[in-house]
């Protein structure tokens, strides 16, 4: 048996969708991650966001961050299937150690994010 990992998934989607179309999308993408024997543990919307840097012609992106546990075939599975869908137009994927942490931080991230700012200014010395 593979040895199971907790990753952070992170999927951007065409921003020209509506919100009914997004979580389609979205749906058929979890399914896709439980059919290959994967488990969402914690999902969460950002809902559209200007992107760091132009992706094919577009400046904005719907976004969608899931917290998932699975093998490697399972996100070998996803990131085919993302590579299939010209809706997702972005997607990131890294191992977590701690996901309850993980998952943690991010909400304390969305409860006060002009404090995380500063933090990160404080250490960057900006």
């Amino acid at each position: 048996m593979k040895k199971r990992n907790t990753y952070e998934i992170v999927m951007i989607v065409d921003a020209n969708l509506t919100d009914e179309e997004s979580q389609v999308v979205l749906g058929k993408h979890k399914e896709i991650i439980s059919n290959a024997g994967g488990e969402i543990k914690f999902e969460s919307s950002w809902g559209r966001r200007k992107l760091g840097y132009e992706i094919n012609k577009m400046k904005h992106g719907i976004y969608y961050l899931l917290w998932a546990e699975g093998n490697g075939d399972t996100i070998e599975e996803m990131e085919r299937q993302f590579g299939y869908d010209d809706k997702v137009i972005k997607f990131f994927v890294v191992i977590v150690e701690n996901l309850e942490k993980a998952y943690n931080a991010f909400e304390a991230l969305k409860a006060e994010p002009k404090k995380t700012a500063n933090l990160v200014s404080d250490k960057l010395g900006a």
